[in-house]
């Protein structure tokens, strides 16, 4: 299966999604260049706005389902608190893999372009932004921008958002989930943590060690500690404590690596 380099009239060259090969191909003979999928597919990359809009003519001759990718989805517009919670979805969908955007305000399933960019309405561009953040655990800083066009409302609602630092993410209502393909799906937060650690993509040893007692520390270790607080601070009272206290006053001196 090749992918496609489609030149659209008056758009010039841009990346056209290779999962509307199938369905949109037949419709621009003599506009394509057919190139391989691997090469294709290392160039595919959350899109910028030039490259939305170069999509958004496809709709003529294709559904907006058939131009999506791991880095992009249309979503037709409900309400500013229906799409807010969808969009707290997708942002922790996309942060926890590779990054994307979404486009608010085309419908999915509907050919023609007219018909299928009905444009978004009754929205706050910062509020959006701020309930993206609230509605996120940890907190997504997407952005939040519109899209002009001459169809329906006259603008769209574009929110992009980057690969994330602090995986996994969910929504404050406890929902996870990780873009695969087009598709958003459930994410165990514990076993995706787990994988992280395993193929060394977080260093565990960073992150606070949560239910371990006394008996879990390396009293070796221990006593380095307290070497070291003797040689910086040899006045100090927490030197002589019995090991618990000891290591309960170096968390109180904020000293808790």
């Amino acid at each position: 299966m090749s992918g496609v380099y489609c030149k659209p009239c008056a758009i010039g060259w841009s990346t056209f999604n290779y999962y509307a090969y199938d369905s949109c191909l037949r419709m621009f003979h003599g506009c394509y260049r057919p190139i391989s999928l691997h090469k294709f597919q290392s160039n595919m990359t959350i899109p910028d706005t030039p490259q939305i809009l170069a999509l958004l003519d496809q709709l003529e001759h294709c559904i907006a389902d058939d131009l999506e990718s791991q880095f992009l989805d249309f979503k037709p517009w409900q309400s500013p608190k229906e799409d807010l919670k969808l969009a707290c979805e997708y942002a922790s969908c996309f942060a926890n893999a590779g990054g994307g955007v979404v486009v608010f305000g085309v419908a999915d399933k509907v050919r023609g372009r007219a018909q299928a960019i009905q444009g978004a309405k009754g929205y706050d561009l910062d509020i959006f932004r701020r309930g993206i953040f609230d509605g996120t655990r940890p907190g997504i800083d997407a952005e939040v921008d519109e899209i002009p066009v001459p169809e329906g409302t006259g603008k769209l609602l574009v929110m992009r958002v980057w690969p994330g630092e602090r995986k996994p993410y969910g929504t404050s209502a406890g929902l996870f989930k990780q873009r695969v393909g087009k598709n958003c799906m459930p994410l165990d937060p514990s076993v995706f943590q787990h994988a992280q650690i395993s193929t060394a993509a977080v260093d565990w040893s960073g992150a606070p060690a949560i239910g371990l007692s006394l008996r879990d520390l390396d009293p070796l270790q221990i006593e380095r500690a307290r070497q070291i607080l003797r040689s910086k601070a040899p006045s100090s009272g927490l030197i002589d404590l019995p090991d618990l206290e000891f290591c309960g006053g170096l968390k109180q001196c904020g000293v808790d690596r």
